[in-house]
């Protein structure tokens, strides 16, 4: 029978995948692995997983950490129910599944993707940056299913500022009373790489931190809008209410939002010079050539 497998690496995205009766997986943190979960507690070649009609199977293949099903250490342990268990440090769930809820998963997993299609591409079409902005905005709270957020963006990355915001009040994103997570944004901007967290309570650096506290944010997702080698901006969304668990597929599908956005307003910004260059020759006295004029007779 198939299957989904969850994995909960702290501080990363939910790792999600369907698995296949018949096959073998192999779990760990090296880059060869099936089901890959980065997390030091997790060896290069730490289990695998095979599934038959019986059900599945769960293998040390001689890790550093082992493995542990309801709490007990085991070398090898049968799951033909849900259950949890620990890769590491790392604590996954295996839900047993039949062929028809298999097929219904896999067909949202491509509704999801045809809608995060769809709102790149919108992106396109907008027009001026600021309702750019919010087209983007609306598009990762749509995709990663939290509740409010913003968008920096700036002429330099020196220079970012709050250009579209929902859910959030223009006093709750004042320096005093900042209401997001300070610090996954300064990681964001600063690594110039996405920063997701599923539960804050069980982040080491997060959980702790008194924006985050205060704010009582439970989820959020911070990615950098970035096109070529230039940051552009970054946008945030969050949630105070505990909620859908942040996927990796998740995760996929804002950055793609994301990357469209960098792109799109970086051809705002070349439309936007090239206007401003009509513009000034105008104004001293030189038009610019029609096409008109510049065919032959």
């Amino acid at each position: 029978m198939p299957a989904r497998f969850s994995a909960y690496p702290p501080d990363r995205a939910v790792v999600v995948r369907l698995l296949d009766e018949g096959r073998r997986y192999g779990v760990g943190r090296g880059t060869t692995s099936e089901l890959q979960l980065d997390h030091t507690s997790v060896s290069r070649r730490h289990a695998e997983i095979l599934g038959d009609a019986a059900g599945w199977r769960l293998v040390d293949v001689g890790s550093k950490n082992g493995l542990r099903v309801d709490g007990r250490l085991v070398s090898e342990a049968h799951l033909s129910s849900p259950a949890w268990f620990a890769i590491g440090d790392v604590y996954c769930w295996l839900e047993p599944m039949d062929a028809d809820s298999a097929r219904d998963a896999a067909a949202f997993a491509d509704v999801r993707r045809s809608t995060s299609r769809a709102l790149s591409q919108q992106l396109q079409h907008v027009a001026g940056v600021d309702a750019l902005l919010r087209h983007t905005l609306d598009a990762v709270l749509e995709l990663s299913q939290l509740e409010r957020g913003f968008v920096l963006y700036g002429a330099t990355s020196d220079d970012l500022r709050v250009r579209a915001a929902q859910g959030l009040r223009s006093d709750e994103l004042a320096e005093s009373a900042f209401a997001g997570s300070a610090g996954a944004l300064r990681r964001c901007l600063a690594e110039r790489h996405s920063v997701i967290c599923c539960d804050t309570s069980d982040s080491p650096w997060l959980g702790a931190r008194p924006s985050v506290v205060l704010g009582g944010i439970r989820a959020l997702v911070c990615v950098p809008v970035v096109f070529g080698n230039e940051l552009l901006g970054a946008i945030y969304a969050d949630s105070r209410q505990p909620g859908p668990l942040l996927t990796e597929f998740d995760l996929e599908l804002v950055e793609g939002v994301a990357q469209q956005a960098g792109a799109a307003l970086a051809a705002a910004r070349l439309r936007g010079a090239v206007d401003e260059l009509l513009d000034a020759a105008g104004q001293a006295g030189i038009a610019a050539p029609r096409w008109s004029d510049l065919q032959p007779r």
